[in-house]
């Protein structure tokens, strides 16, 4: 996999080359610290109950949040009783669930489908964990939330989620590519997700899987794909999709390329497109805009992604606007029960 510069900012490339370096160097630094800790004993801190930590490499979306549902959902099909913490990026307030000022946009999203499950934000995660269990006792497994950097916390599997089209985001740290740390830091995962290897052709997942066990032999490589589950309303209601006639799509996400993708697999291309910055928060000006733009390109609904819904449902908004308005609700098809299972059975005991 050859290198290629992505920019995530348009500097010259000379300035690029000089701020990756001070990226690396940064990096080089907490990961020195990191070993400093551990050979101390003073990290990780270890939780009474399993930790499965799910993370990337690089920055931009690669589908933590539906994969850190479809782990929730299984756990609990077994019996189980998850909890799930997290940094809270973006967030109005740290903040657990049940409590609908708390939390970034991620939060809501899980709090929505997850209502029963306690979902903890906080920088400081060992914290967060310890209060979660103190608050509620019965959990028995705990999903760390963009934890693959968070070096303070003992997790028992490290998963790491790579975006099957680009895993190592043109191979540079930022801001030069999108590369979070250098790539050796896949040392520390326990298993690899490819998503989005629906956009994928069959032979080159198959060199990208075989990069990884060049890599890291032995290292559990597996795909994920994104499945459509159906449209709703924004109060929840399914909505067929035969009904959904001339359409715009907006979101604020960190790829939305994959939304818009999503969409014409499905057969739906949106007459127009508006792209928000990830996390920006709706206000009802935005909206006003998205329905006068859909009046302009004749498009008789408008579609987000569950993420967005969850901000935008709590717009005072008439019900002439929301019934124009329908969510896309996807799901992800990976190997859930093997990594549950490797947790269940006891396999996995990290000492870092």
């Amino acid at each position: 996999m050859q290198n290629s510069i992505q920019p995530v900012v348009s500097l010259p490339e000379p300035i690029l080359r000089l701020l990756e370096k001070v990226w690396r160097w940064g990096v080089d630094r907490a990961r020195k610290k990191a070993r400093v800790k551990a050979r101390s004993g003073e990290w990780p801190h270890r939780l009474p109950v399993p930790v499965i930590s799910l993370g990337n490499i690089t920055v931009g979306g690669t589908g933590k949040t539906p994969t850190v549902l479809a782990l929730a959902k299984a756990w609990k099909a077994r019996g189980g009783h998850p909890g799930i913490l997290s940094r809270g990026y973006r967030s109005e307030r740290g903040g657990e669930s049940g409590s609908e000022l708390a939390g970034n946009d991620e939060f809501r999203l899980l709090q929505e489908k997850l209502p029963d499950v306690p979902h903890f934000q906080h920088k400081d995660r060992t914290h967060a964990g310890q209060l979660m269990l103190t608050q509620h006792p019965h959990i028995d497994l705990i999903l760390l939330d963009d934890g693959f950097q968070h070096r303070k916390l003992h997790r028992d599997l490290n998963i790491l989620l790579c975006d099957a089209r680009d895993p190592f985001g043109g191979g540079y740290c930022l801001p030069l590519g999108r590369l979070r740390e250098p790539v050796d830091g896949v040392s520390r995962a326990d298993h690899v997700l490819l998503t989005r290897s629906e956009r994928c052709s069959a032979e080159w997942l198959d060199q990208v899987k075989s990069y990884f066990e060049q890599m890291h032999p032995g290292l559990p490589v597996d795909s994920s794909s994104t499945d459509i589950r159906g449209f709703c309303t924004l109060s929840g209601d399914d909505f067929s999709v035969e009904n959904l006639g001339t359409c715009m799509a907006f979101s604020a996400i960190g790829e939305p390329d994959g939304f818009l993708h999503t969409l014409k697999s499905a057969g739906i291309t949106p007459r127009h497109e508006v792209r928000f910055p990830d996390h920006h928060s709706y206000k009802a000006r935005d909206l006003e805009s998205l329905i006068q733009q859909a009046d302009d390109h004749h498009c008789e609904s408008l579609v987000c992604t569950a993420k967005d819904a969850v901000k935008v449902v709590k717009l005072p908004l008439s019900e002439s606007v929301t019934a124009r308005i329908k969510v896309l609700e996807i799901e992800l098809d990976f190997p859930v029960e093997t990594i549950l299972d490797r947790i269940q059975g006891d396999q996995f005991h990290r000492d870092a």
